[in-house]
């Protein structure tokens, strides 16, 4: 979890909760843990790559772990909004 100077918190708090959301969550930890998980399982399963990428179990698998972990990178996200607004005395 990053901690932020209260100048940098001000600059990210400005710009929106759904917008750090989007940023923390699905672009800083879904989408980049999900594909690296979702690759990883082809790997270990000994797909062929890249021909098994385009499989239709393969983008189920990466949907689903995309999903997860934008899912948990949200909670994260939420948790360190809720930290730096208490932190710095602002709305929570």
């Amino acid at each position: 979890m990053r901690r932020y100077s209260r100048e940098e918190w001000e600059k990210v708090r400005s710009r929106g909760r759904k917008a750090f959301l989007l940023r923390a969550g699905f672009l800083g930890r879904g989408l980049p843990m999900g594909l690296l998980t979702a690759v990883a399982i082809q790997v270990y399963l000994g797909l062929p790559l890249p021909d098994s990428l385009w499989s239709a179990p393969f983008l189920e698998r990466l949907a689903l772990a995309v999903g997860v972990f934008t899912a948990s990178g949200c909670v994260a996200a939420h948790s360190n909004w809720s930290l730096h607004e208490r932190l710095y005395q602002g709305r929570a």
